[in-house]
């Protein structure tokens, strides 16, 4: 895209403290006119660079009605100018998880017709036109989140890194996961959501001076299974060209959740909305119980959901069927460059999400060899003394009840290993197996100024994913966090635009 740049400059120059203004064209914004519609956005300057932005553009259908758990409907051609300048609503879900209530978007802020993306494209010369595209997926458990959460801006990742912006809501929770009728609520409509948006991408992003030949997908926890799941099926490979997973694996046991417990819990959720009969909980719905549901207001769905799921993203994406096959041991994922990796302590995040007596950054509890141990029981589904006895060799063998800090690591890297680490390490191998792919492996460790009072704590689960945006070089962070940033944007960008 093109457009004047002097007015930044000026804005600059005028209030040297401004980082990030709106350009003087703002009053009419940039006009792009896309294969279904016209859309209008905003400019924005970030220290030197205008970025035109565009927010909430649809790319499908409300999936409400009739078209509630089915497959996506692209967005019909629309009359006049859509305006591209104001969040649009996140996608329905409840409060499944204790203490992330700040990714879940007020209730007033949510909707069944969800599906929108968001485009960042910075004003080059016509000399660098088609710019790489990177494609961002949300984490989030397939549960909760939404792109517009100020953590996934991608301004700033567009301004510094020169790549066009792309980012999506999808459909979450039993609206986006539940898999009750093979026919009419077959599952993964969160996935196909966000085939659709990569669909889109590839016929208009080419407008927003975005390369469809250059696209890069990427994301974070579930995001990053999501960009696996898009890396086996021959539906979405075609739309892009690399990818970048970032701890996020779905070589787990619990996405290959049984059917019994997946039906299981669609008609738990069906019963509580008054819309099954008291039969097999492990058949699939019937049709009769799908339409009710598809009936159902979603505050409903929101609350049901929240008693059904209590703490666990129950209804989620599934793998290991006949339709999606074990990613864990297919290799057939094109002809790709793969970068994929961990950060050093993944397991603090869901250690303090679990144990929040002792591992929360506010508490100040140490742990015995004794207590440490117990924490480290579950890690195994079946019960083995054996099996037991070589975990606690493995993460407490040489620690001592004095050990604090070492205890709390203890526990953390071995649900770090469990959830993130070993499963990562497993894709990594598995798609490095086929020749055609070019797999990076990486470990990012940095050290937030903000948590030197944990010494235990360190870079986990996330953490990363605010030095991927920039946040750090819009807020007031320290210059090693500022720094870190601009060093994890340079090697995200140059993967994407090089491999």
């Amino acid at each position: 895209m093109h457009g004047s740049t002097t007015t930044c400059f000026l804005l600059l120059s005028w209030g040297a403290l401004t980082t990030l203004v709106r350009t003087d064209d703002a009053v009419e914004g940039p006009l792009v006119h896309t294969a279904v519609g016209a859309v209008r956005g905003f400019s924005q300057c970030l220290r030197g660079t205008v970025v035109n932005t565009f927010i909430g553009i649809r790319y499908g259908k409300a999936p409400t009605g009739e078209l509630r758990f089915r497959e996506p409907q692209p967005a019909e051609p629309w009359s006049g100018v859509l305006n591209a300048t104001e969040t649009p609503p996140a996608c329905i879900q409840g409060n499944v998880y204790r203490g992330v209530e700040w990714a879940v978007p007020d209730e007033t802020e949510q909707s069944e017709d969800c599906l929108f993306l968001n485009v960042w494209s910075p004003v080059v010369p016509p000399s660098t036109s088609n710019l790489t595209v990177m494609v961002w997926i949300h984490g989030g458990g397939f549960s909760q989140g939404s792109s517009s959460l100020p953590v996934y801006d991608g301004a700033f990742l567009a301004a510094f890194g020169h790549v066009v912006v792309v980012s999506m809501n999808y459909r979450l929770g039993s609206l986006g996961f539940l898999q009750g009728n093979a026919q009419s609520a077959p599952g993964n409509h969160g996935l196909l959501d966000q085939s659709l948006a990569l669909r889109w991408v590839r016929d208009n992003i080419a407008c927003f001076g975005g390369d469809p030949g250059s696209v890069t997908l990427f994301g974070e926890s579930a995001g990053s299974q999501s960009v696996l799941f898009h890396l086996l099926s021959p539906a979405s490979r075609p739309h892009f060209q690399r990818a970048i997973l970032q701890s996020g694996s779905l070589c787990t046991r619990s996405t290959k959740y049984s059917d019994h417990r997946r039906l299981a819990k669609a008609h738990y959720l069906a019963r509580n909305l008054n819309c099954t009969r008291f039969s097999d909980p492990y058949a699939y719905l019937q049709e009769d119980e799908i339409e009710c549901l598809r009936r159902v207001d979603t505050r409903q769905i929101r609350v049901a959901e929240e008693l059904a799921c209590s703490g666990r993203n129950c209804f989620r994406a599934i793998f290991g069927t006949s339709s999606l096959p074990d990613p864990c041991a297919v290799v057939d994922s094109g002809d790709k460059d793969i970068l994929i990796g961990t950060v050093e302590n993944e397991g603090g995040f869901f250690a303090s999400y679990w144990f929040p007596v002792g591992f929360s950054l506010e508490s100040s509890k140490n742990l015995t060899i004794n207590q440490t141990q117990l924490l480290l029981a579950p890690l195994i589904e079946t019960p083995s003394p054996e099996f037991l006895n070589d975990i606690y060799d493995l993460y407490t063998g040489s620690l001592r009840d004095t050990d604090f800090v070492g205890l709390k690591r203890a526990v953390q890297d071995a649900w770090g290993d469990k959830m993130i680490n070993c499963p990562t390490i497993l894709t990594s191998l598995t798609l490095a197996s086929n020749p055609q792919n070019r797999v990076f492996h990486y470990v990012l460790n940095h050290t937030s100024d903000r948590a030197m009072e944990s010494p235990w704590y360190g870079m986990t689960h996330f953490d990363d994913v605010e030095y991927v945006f920039g946040r750090p070089l819009l807020e007031n962070r320290s210059s090693d966090d500022q720094t870190y940033s601009k060093k994890l944007i340079e090697l995200w960008t140059s993967f994407a635009k090089k491999g």
